[in-house]
């Protein structure tokens, strides 16, 4: 019945939304299945779900109908966070003759696409790592999200062992600890289905540089927290997009998709990270220049 879809999906809001403080649940849901009543299909509803939505507040958390899933997603099925085009994959080199640059594009978080990120920044990190460079250039300028832990298993041997972050509640608990061990990514104790990142570095302490910009996104905002706190680490651009916060993607009965935001995060300090844009420790029109000059003063 439409009026129990409807009702499904204000129970997912208002259990599990980040911001579901910020919401008067009882008149909501009142007024929406009074709007409904005498619906015939679940498409009826879905003006109220927009609505419901929109009240939250929060551009990180949307509805898809099913046809926006089909054009998403091709196969009808999606992931956490959406995921991105398939295809990009981590490129870099040589700056300076000094520093080594990794441009690190969205991961799409399917398994198989993972695993050539992975592969492929791996690959390109023990390239870079035979110049026995002096710094490390992370850019993730332009990156507006998708998966988070291809891009953090490639960062492996630059992030350190132990807690690298943290998803928190709306109740500012901490829900699943992120953590880097022998060159995997886990969430408290549970391991990803990523391969592991066996590299060591000549120098994993090296000082390390972020680039950001606007279009720095949900995922990529997390690579950001996950490097914070990291010694001899600075950011350099402009305000990230200001997503940096977890979502869930539900599947519901008839196709259509609620991505849910269900916590915030915290970086290695337990500092946690409001749904803003995170702005860089040094401001700069030219992000790239700006780090080299950084990276260069300290070597």
């Amino acid at each position: 019945m439409p009026n129990e879809y409807l009702a499904h999906v204000l129970d997912l809001l208002e259990e599990q939304s980040l911001r579901r403080k910020h919401v008067d649940w009882t008149a909501l849901r009142a007024e929406a299945l009074a709007r409904t009543e005498g619906a015939s299909s679940p498409a009826e509803v879905y003006g109220e779900i927009q609505r419901a939505v929109r009240a939250l507040g929060d551009p990180h958390t949307f509805f898809l109908t099913p046809e926006a899933v089909r054009e998403a997603f091709g196969d009808g099925e999606g992931g956490e966070g959406g995921g991105a085009a398939s295809g990009t994959m981590p490129t870099g080199k040589i700056v300076e003759g000094r520093f080594a640059l990794v441009a690190l594009p969205e991961s799409s978080g399917d398994e198989a696409e993972d695993e050539r990120y992975v592969g492929t920044g791996v690959a390109l990190l023990r390239e870079l790592d035979a110049a026995r460079p002096a710094g490390w250039i992370v850019d993730l300028r332009g990156n507006t999200g998708g998966g988070m832990y291809a891009p953090l298993t490639v960062l492996a041997p630059l992030l350190g062992e132990g807690r690298i972050g943290a998803f928190v509640n709306a109740d500012g608990e901490e829900e699943g600890v992120w953590s880097q061990r022998d060159g995997r990514i886990f969430v408290d104790d549970e391991t990803l289905p990523i391969p592991a990142n066996p590299l060591a570095l000549a120098d994993p302490d090296a000082p390390v540089a972020v680039l950001t910009d606007g279009d720095t996104m949900s995922a990529a905002e997390a690579v950001v927290i996950a490097l914070r706190g990291r010694p001899g680490t600075r950011t350099f651009g402009a305000p990230t997009g200001g997503v940096p916060t977890g979502n869930v993607a539900i599947d519901l009965a008839d196709g259509a998709m609620l991505v849910l935001t269900v916590a915030r995060e915290a970086d290695r300090t337990g500092h946690a990270y409001p749904a803003a844009p995170i702005e860089p420790d040094e401001p700069a029109e030219d992000a790239l220049a700006a780090a080299v000059v950084w990276l260069s003063s300290l070597r």
